[in-house]
């Protein structure tokens, strides 16, 4: 039964204005006996620590996202609940019993309704005896202690105040707002910093039957260092051991410990079953590392790790894998990356990213996902960069391995060794005007092809009129580009330049009006005139343009490509227009809706080695819509529809609705003419609190082909999880597949054991 405060003193007086109790035959005074401020506490909480002791964040939900109907788990839900502690050193205390014996210098005895209070503390029993003279509480009838953070009841106690350390026996135990309790035969303190249990248990389970639990034989808790020893540990899942340990370690507060970690557990087609045992490693305060010896039943056994170092201005990260002798290729295989940081003052930094792997075919043989299989380049790069109030500057050198078979050697990316850039952006006192300048200056270098440095400069002066109703921004710049080249016997001008003048004029208005709903609806009608004189640019090398995928952004730019080896020439006029509606009580958008499209005056000559010139009078018609009719769901449209040829060019078409029960379905529709065709379903059917079903679909349409399947089942109860994941997806270009089954149990309050698969939904649910 809870423990309470008595409300009256029945048949004993009360002498203090706090109300103590006391034998009105003895000594009329008030009787501080010094109640263990953190005795309790300091013999039970760490368990805390043992129970759960994966990183922040690890195994924070078995799903996501999770389900509206919660489970119905008895009180205290599984939820730590723990308040701030008040001050207990300055707290008087106050005692209550029913009959009160003592004498000067000797042990006081006090018996019936035996009450204890300091601050948050309260102890109860029915006899308790106390000499101050040896410092001895001796509890001998059964007793329960509470605190904001702790309860606990045991048979009989004995505590010295003198040495800091006492007994309690039949010791049971649980934490406050959370469902974790468990038991001892016997506790032992000793000296304040150290404490011992025989025949120890814990679950998170709510009942006396509980669905798994951990115990040991014996459990020391070495609180001046940080450390629990645990011999004869044993977990059980029912009446059923699964798992022991003769002898275990483990940190009982924030401190780190080495130790090792849950295993992972899955298996694929093309690996066979893989199991890893991480080991983490405490290295100092300020480094660790985490080992994990990985054996895929099919090929072998690989060492992984993953190395952290950090002081005041740098981080390190070293993540390497190894595999001897790979039992399908009859070679090693191995992949590393090294990213650091440093921060050499408030305005100066600097990064570095170093990435290999040992051969092409190493993600489509160990990624997790179509993502890293589908990679094709490991960039590795080392930066430094600056800023100030108006200017920013970078430095770097970077260079990429090519991990895919189909990039041939003049396909593949350029090494820039180094680049320099340099930004400037300021305005020119209160009259409006505004200086910028964008420049580079870079060196290319490649195995194959024409090399060389190039120099691009940019200085641009614009006029800004910003009101309320509208704005208007002339730009007027000169953009001149210059190279000087090893052409690696190829023929052509060792020296080209580009210089060419850019003119906009870009204008808007914002207006709006009242809906009869009570919404806003704006209007923004949009002006751009950009000019740009044609010159040849034939000559000039590509090392690093490409033509900027179509969209929104490219209706405002003044470059139809990326870097600076073209210049695109434009005479031309975008007409845009957007419209939204805004709810008057959240200032959120209920729908919003943007057209747009460039109306060429004069044909786009500047062309990119191997495009072909064709007659252009206006540029796809865009038109993006997004609808939040209420905050569970979302719809959006895209499309880029060419005018000249009559078709679709890109095509975007997205559904994503949460019901209140937590099912969750999204739909998305991607086309873009010749290259992608393919649709992604993923849904979340939450059946009830307990049972949850997931699925994903994402198939090209182009090529007949299942791109990424998922199908999964989750079971939960108020004190364990289990998921299982099937999962398809393609491992190379020439149509390979990996199935993959992965398994995940999870003890509520003490950890997972398996593999996570990556989450469903990448966004949170709204």
């Amino acid at each position: 039964m809870p423990l309470h405060r008595p409300t009256d003193c029945d048949n004993v007086t009360p002498i203090s204005p706090a109300g103590d109790c006391v034998n009105p035959l003895a000594n009329p005074r008030r009787f501080d006996w010094p109640l263990p401020a953190n005795l309790f506490v300091a013999l039970l909480l760490p368990l805390a620590a043992w129970a759960d002791p994966a990183p922040d964040g690890e195994n924070d939900n078995v799903a996501a996202p999770k389900p509206a109907a919660a489970l119905a788990c008895p009180e205290p839900a599984l939820a730590p609940v723990i308040t701030a502690v008040p001050d207990r050193e300055g707290a008087p205390v106050t005692f209550y019993a029913r009959r009160f014996e003592a004498t000067r210098n000797q042990p006081g005895e006090a018996r019936g309704n035996v009450e204890i209070f300091r601050a948050d503390q309260h102890l109860a029993t029915e006899a308790a005896r106390y000499d101050p003279a040896t410092g001895i509480l001796n509890l001998p009838a059964p007793l329960r202690y509470e605190d904001s953070q702790v309860n606990i009841a045991a048979s009989s106690g004995l505590y010295g105040f003198n040495e800091e350390s006492g007994d309690f026996y039949d010791v049971e135990y649980g934490f406050a707002g959370s469902s974790a309790h468990g038991g001892a035969d016997s506790a032992h303190v000793s000296g304040g910093n150290r404490s011992e249990m025989r025949r120890i248990w814990f679950t998170t389970c709510p009942g006396d039957d509980p669905e798994w639990r951990l115990s040991a034989k014996e459990l020391e808790l070495r609180h001046d260092e940080g450390v629990g020893v645990a011999r004869g540990a044993r977990l059980e899942l029912g009446k059923v051991p699964v798992l022991y340990v003769p002898w275990l370690t483990f940190p009982i507060d924030d401190r780190r410990k080495s130790g090792f970690l849950y295993p992972s557990l899955s298996t694929a087609n093309d690996n066979g079953l893989e199991v890893g045992i991480p080991y983490y490693w405490n290295i100092a305060p300020n480094q660790d590392a985490t080992i994990t010896p990985r054996l895929y039943t099919d090929r072998g056994l690989m060492g992984t790790g993953e190395y952290r170092l950090l002081t005041r201005r740098t981080s390190s990260v070293f993540d390497g894998s190894y595999l001897f002798d790979d039992d399908k290729t009859g070679e090693d295989r191995w992949h590393y990356l090294a990213r650091a940081a440093a921060s050499f003052s408030p305005t100066w930094r600097g990064r570095m990213r170093l990435e290999r792997v040992s051969d092409d075919a190493y993600f489509q043989d160990f990624g997790g996902d179509l993502a890293q299989t589908s990679r094709q380049y490991l960039r590795s790069q080392a930066s430094i960069d600056g800023a100030g109030r108006y200017w920013i500057f970078s430095l770097l050198a970077d260079g990429f391995q090519v991990i895919d078979e189909s990039v041939s050697p003049g396909q593949e990316p350029y090494r820039r060794l180094p680049r320099a850039a340099f930004m400037f952006d300021a305005p020119i006192g209160r009259s409006g005007f505004q200086a910028s300048l964008d420049s580079e200056l870079v060196y290319f270098d490649r195995d194959t092809g024409v090399t060389g440095g190039r120099l691009d400069v940019y200085p641009d002066l614009s006029w800004n009129l910003d009101r309320y109703w509208g704005f208007l921004r002339a730009n007027a710049g000169y953009r001149y580009t210059t190279y000087q080249l090893d052409l690696q016997g190829e023929l052509g001008d060792e020296s080209p330049d580009r210089g060419l003048p850019i003119l906009s004029l870009d204008s808007g208005l914002f207006l709006e009006r009242e809906l009869a709903s009570g919404n806003t609806q704006t209007l923004e009608p949009r002006l751009y005139y950009l000019y740009v004189p044609y010159e040849d640019q034939d000559g000039l090398p590509d090392f690093d343009t490409n033509e900027f995928t179509f969209g929104f952004a490219q209706l405002f730019h003044y470059n139809r490509y990326t870097g600076a080896d073209r210049q695109s020439d434009a005479n031309q006029l975008t007409l845009a227009l957007s419209t939204r509606s805004i709810d008057a009580g959240s200032g959120r958008d209920t729908w919003s809706l943007g057209l747009g499209q460039i109306i060429y005056l004069d044909n786009p000559r500047v062309r990119l080695p191997g495009e072909t010139t064709e007659r252009l009078e206006t540029s796809p018609f865009l038109g993006e819509f997004n609808w939040h009719p209420m905050d569970r769901f979302t719809a959006r449209l895209g499309l880029q529809w060419d005018w000249e040829d009559g078709e679709l060019d890109v095509g975007v078409a997205g559904l994503d609705h949460t019901t209140r029960h937590g099912h969750r379905m999204a739909v998305e529709y991607r086309f873009r003419r010749d290259r992608l065709d393919q649709f992604d379903v993923r849904y979340y059917w939450p059946i009830n609190e307990r049972w949850r079903l997931f699925s994903r679909v994402n198939w090209s349409l182009e090529d007949d082909d299942l791109l990424e399947g998922l199908v999964g089942a989750e079971y939960e109860s108020c004190c364990w999880a289990l998921r299982v994941v099937a999962r398809r997806y393609l491992r190379d270009r020439q149509g390979g597949e990996r199935d993959a089954l992965y398994l995940e149990l999870r003890l509520k309050g003490l950890g997972s054991f398996g593999r996570r698969e990556p989450p469903l939904f990448y966004t949170p649910a709204p």
